[in-house]
């Protein structure tokens, strides 16, 4: 056997490289993370957000702080083992997905939700109070403030406006993803695709969900059923577009007047029917395509639909809204976590990404008319009852 010489610095050298290969390999078995190349030359041909994703999974800590900035999302309900911070470039290739979705085409149209973003637990949002009886001289509509005739040398009225703080506190959302191992040991772009498609898809329908259906109870308050919400009944007693006609000239009149970013939410089957009412001879309802830009309208306003809305024979399946009085708030950042264990005799991995978001109308009632019979109502929100 060859004998092998080494000097002082040699040696010191070798032992140091062993000891860093086994405290790397004790590192890797704990799951406390993997020890990689953290430098710049290894941040700019791979940064992705499937290599995001794998690093994750391989709770590669390291790479994750040095190269995507992102940490672990430790906060009041995420325990020890909170998911990891998604980085923004990502969030925004995550939300692109839902592009072609309802809540997203609302938003591009300018016809959507008062959108907040927070990095605190809670959002305190003061808003005009404009559900009060308005003086006759007045309007519900600037809060009870008023204009009060005044002879020369009177003393001036007292009016104000009245605030009331509404707090939102972003609720936690999480979705649940499986998927093969074989996926993971893929090429980080089929992981990306599949996710981001996935998660994608999910946020936007959730968002719109929550917006016309949610119960408020651990969730955003939806406008449907919401206290805010004018019903109205079904017109009975003509023919089935007679009817459809007169009801929705009676949603029509009751809408908050200068509305001007109303729009029509429907059941899709409810397309047919609206497409066959009219006033004499013209058609309420124009085809122009699925778009909130250049689209369908009802009486001259843009209509789209929803799966998220009930059957056409019940209460809210038809929803007028000017959606500049909702205000949906959402906590920034998405986070995703990783286990491979959750579902480890199915052979596969599970990811759990989640956000935080709560929503609800900016008024409590509907609006009293300032005509003096103060019982004339209106309402940014108003839905068809239930019926045939």
């Amino acid at each position: 056997m060859a004998e092998i010489v080494m000097n002082q610095a040699e040696l010191a050298a070798e032992i140091a490289a062993r000891l860093r290969e086994e405290v790397a390999t004790a590192l890797k078995a704990q799951s406390a993370g993997v020890v990689t190349d953290a430098s710049a030359d290894n941040a700019d041909t791979t940064a992705s957000f499937g290599d995001f994703l794998k690093s994750v999974a391989y709770n590669d800590t390291r790479r994750l702080r040095a190269i995507y900035k992102s940490s672990k999302a430790l906060d009041e309900t995420t325990g020890a083992g909170g998911g990891f911070l998604v980085p923004t470039q990502f969030e925004t290739q995550i939300r692109a997905v839902g592009a072609p979705m309802l809540f997203d085409q609302l938003v591009a149209a300018g016809r959507g939700p008062l959108m907040l973003r927070t990095n605190a637990a809670e959002l305190a949002l003061p808003v005009l109070e404009q559900d009060q009886t308005p003086d006759v001289e007045s309007s519900a509509f600037v809060g009870g403030v008023r204009l009060v005739w005044r002879e020369q040398s009177a003393d001036v009225q007292a009016s104000e406006p009245k605030f009331e703080q509404r707090i939102f506190r972003p609720h936690a959302a999480d979705a649940y993803v499986a998927a093969s191992t074989e996926l993971l040991s893929d090429a980080p772009q089929a992981l990306e695709e599949f996710l981001t498609t996935l998660f994608g898809r999910a946020y936007s329908a959730l968002r719109a969900r929550s917006m016309l259906r949610g119960t408020g109870a651990g969730q955003p308050r939806g406008i449907v059923g919401h206290p805010a919400t004018i019903s109205v009944s079904r017109v009975t007693g003509g023919s089935q577009a007679e009817n459809d006609t007169e009801t929705i000239l009676r949603m029509i009149e009751r809408l908050l007047p200068g509305s001007a970013t109303a729009v029509w939410i429907a059941h899709p089957f409810w397309r047919s029917r609206l497409m066959a009412t009219r006033l004499a001879d013209t058609l309420l309802y124009v085809a122009n395509g699925q778009s909130l830009v250049y689209g369908d309208t009802l009486a001259g306003i843009p209509i789209a639909y929803s799966e998220h809305l009930p059957a056409v024979t019940s209460a809210g399946s038809l929803v007028l809204a000017d959606l500049s009085y909702y205000a949906m708030v959402e906590r920034a950042g998405f986070t995703v976590a990783f286990s491979e264990h959750a579902r480890f005799l199915k052979r596969q991995a599970v990811w759990l990404f989640g956000v935080r978001i709560d929503g609800a109308p900016l008024i409590n009632a509907p609006l009293t008319l300032a005509d003096g019979a103060g019982s004339n109502t209106v309402s940014p929100f108003v839905q068809i009852a239930a019926g045939s």
